[in-house]
């Protein structure tokens, strides 16, 4: 049976509609649902990281706090002296509270408790030692089960009484400059309590409780099986309204001590899955609804006109000897189709003339002008491209003409188009952009760009011209490194004449200078001992802070026979060395002692005139490491090599020699 027009309209719709519903229904159920849920799992493994983040962090404060006093020279000459004025003036309860310590004690180099202090933060009363804390506490501290009379090594982390967790932090006692020889240690510690944790839950908005692991049930310990290495946070959902994280906490001897639990409310899931059912409801009565209309225009503002249309056509054609313009006999918005039909193809000769004119007289213009022109429709379409524009380029005309301009153009136009902001003026003069030519080369243009106008002012498109400025833009950008350059350089010798017999204060400077040239995350400044072959860090970034400590310096130790090492590739030759596109390699095999990844790496060795006698090593910049960056961190090196041969040899900071050469140096940087 065949079926009109308006039936076949009807059926088409009703089947569209279906089929939408059903593509939105199953699309919501297997795709939009599951996705909010693994947004929000990762969500809630992100604020769980930071949290454990709070938590790290809080450590290495006490952790530096602890260096304050140990690298103190008062802190030095206690350990000699027994001295009642340094106790009473430095660990009154105040001090304490003010930096929320539970206690402090100091040990000589024998290993023997000279002071001892445990308040309580709450009551403000001091307590006796807590025995079943601090026998485990030491016994960790000094590598063994007894301390036997040796020293506390230096550490950080958390250490489990029966009563709470602590935060832990020892360092040893040395003077003000970090020389030895060793006095003692000086340990701190913090309580991980509860006003830590409510501070925590009202910094982050999420209720956060940290159980110790002899105190939970057994529901939670299920939960905790899921937490491996590889996967160290647990996420679990309680229904539909909560989510449950979940991360283990260990202590000194990386033994599980307690849980941190977050719950996250998943608001956005619920919302999302109660307003999808809401507009389910409505879209169906809004379908039926237009399904009326939509039937009742169509039989009358469309079925009955070109009816009438079709009886005057056939009409028209019948009778041959019926003059133009044709007319309609109906009265509405249809009655003038035919008349409009007639001037219709009156005004499209006439276009057509005006436009063939105006066509030869725009190619005349874009061939002749000296810029790269192209044009476009309102789609942003390219309509038009000159021939500078192929040179430019290398995309010829029959190219590009049909194609977006996106073909081509990079920034900014791939994020937001100038051309049709309406935030950015018209016309827009002399922007800075960067192309791509076809054989994939990166090109910066200079361009103007305006809108193009049919008679009536409506914006129908637009004309771009733009000129290679690439050259001079490269020339530029190397003026400014060069000038960056020579200023850290003339800082840097400045530096040296005032400072030179502190090593820490200019590996510092060396350090923030290298990472501010090179662009680098990570890096560090390390002095060779010649003796054992390890490497002693004057200045580092974070990156190394789990490097083994000797005296109070994170040090790399030697490699072992016949394996290589990143951080120690730099010995093996007279220059300095880089290495890209790392990620894929083992941390393991290419830097002991760290475990965060290395994706680009570049180390520069500290010479004297003899020897290699220590190394700058930078990691992790944006693009990775060039010549031009290796050379302008050798010329640091180099100032930083009279720094440190002069601490080796022992000689004053006012020696000849090395003052000449450091201000020769200054001179050079300055011209």
């Amino acid at each position: 049976m065949r079926l009109n027009l308006k039936s076949r309209l009807f059926l088409s719709y009703a089947g569209f509609v279906l089929i939408a519903l059903s593509v939105a229904l199953f699309s919501y159920y297997y795709f939009v649902l599951p996705g909010y849920a693994l947004i929000e799992r990762q969500d809630a493994r992100h604020h769980m990281e930071r949290v454990l983040s709070s938590i790290d962090r809080e450590v290495v404060n006490l952790d530096r706090l602890v260096r304050d006093y140990a690298f103190w020279d008062d802190t030095y000459a206690f350990i000699k002296t027994a001295n009642e004025t340094y106790l009473q003036s430095n660990y009154l309860n105040e001090m304490l509270i003010y930096n929320r310590l539970s206690s402090v004690a100091i040990f000589n180099s024998n290993g023997t408790l000279l002071y001892y202090k445990h308040l309580d933060l709450v009551s403000g009363v001091e307590r006796p030692l807590d025995d079943s804390m601090y026998n485990d506490a030491l016994a960790e501290l000094a590598g063994g089960p007894e301390l036997r009379g040796g020293l506390i090594r230096p550490t950080s982390g958390l250490l489990a009484s029966d009563n709470d967790l602590q935060m832990v932090a020892a360092c040893s006692i040395m003077t003000s400059d970090a020389r030895g020889p060793v006095r003692g240690t000086l340990v701190f510690t913090r309580p991980l309590d509860s006003a830590l944790i409510n501070d925590l839950s009202r910094q982050f908005r999420f209720d956060i409780q940290v159980m110790p692991l002899q105190k939970i049930g057994a529901n939670l310990c299920q939960q905790l099986k899921h937490i491996t290495r590889t996967e160290p946070i647990s996420i679990h959902t309680s229904g539909d309204a909560t989510l449950d994280a979940y991360a283990k906490l260990t202590d000194l001897a990386q033994k599980e001590v307690a849980v941190v639990q977050m719950k996250l409310p998943r608001t956005l899931y619920v919302h999302t899955r109660n307003i999808m059912m809401s507009s389910l409801g409505f879209a169906l009565l809004s379908i039926l609804l237009m399904a009326f209309v939509f039937a009742a225009t169509v039989r009358r503002m469309v079925m009955q006109p070109f009816k009438e249309l079709a009886n005057v056509i056939h009409s028209y054609r019948a009778n041959r000897t019926a003059p133009l313009p044709l007319t309609l006999s109906c009265e509405n918005d249809m009655g003038g189709l035919a008349e409009e039909f007639n001037y219709l193809l009156t005004d499209l000769e006439e276009s057509r003339v005006h436009q063939t004119f105006s066509e030869e007289k725009t190619d005349l213009i874009k061939r002749v002008v000296p810029s790269a022109i192209f044009t476009v429709d309102s789609n942003k379409v390219i309509t038009s491209w000159n021939a500078r524009a192929e040179r430019i380029t290398g995309y010829s005309a029959a190219e590009m003409v049909g194609s977006t301009c996106f073909l081509f153009a990079q920034t900014p136009c791939q994020e937001s188009c100038g051309l049709f902001d309406e935030g950015i003026d018209k016309p827009i003069m002399g922007r800075e952009c960067t192309i791509r030519h076809k054989n994939g080369s990166v090109l910066t243009v200079s361009k103007n760009a305006d809108f193009l106008r049919d008679a009536q002012g409506h914006i129908i498109g637009g004309i771009e011209c733009f000129e290679d400025i690439t050259v001079r833009k490269r020339s530029e950008e190397a003026l400014q490194w060069e000038l960056a350059l020579n200023s850290r350089l003339a800082k840097l010798s400045h530096s040296i004449l005032h400072n030179a017999g502190n090593v820490r204060e200019v590996a510092g400077e060396v350090l923030e200078y290298a990472r501010n040239l090179t662009g680098s995350s990570h890096g560090f400044v390390a002095e060779l001992d010649e003796q054992d072959q390890f490497q002693r860090l004057w200045d580092y970034t974070p990156m190394f802070e789990g490097l083994q400590k000797h005296q109070g310096h994170p040090i790399i130790p030697a490699p072992a026979n016949g394996r290589g090492s990143l951080l120690h590739s730099v010995y093996k030759r007279q220059n300095g060395v880089y290495f890209n596109s790392l990620e894929q390699l083992s941390v393991v095999n290419l830097a002991d002692g760290i475990s965060e990844e290395i994706s680009h790496f570049m180390a520069v060795p500290v010479c004297d005139s003899k020897r290699i006698i220590g190394q700058v090593a930078l990691a992790n910049n944006a693009k990775g490491y060039g010549k031009r960056e290796l050379q302008a961190v050798e010329q640091l090196a180099e100032l930083f090599a009279v720094v440190l041969s002069q601490a080796q040899d022992g000689q004053c900071s006012d020696d000849v020699e090395t003052c000449h050469y450091a201000v020769k140096s200054l001179e050079v940087c300055q011209l």
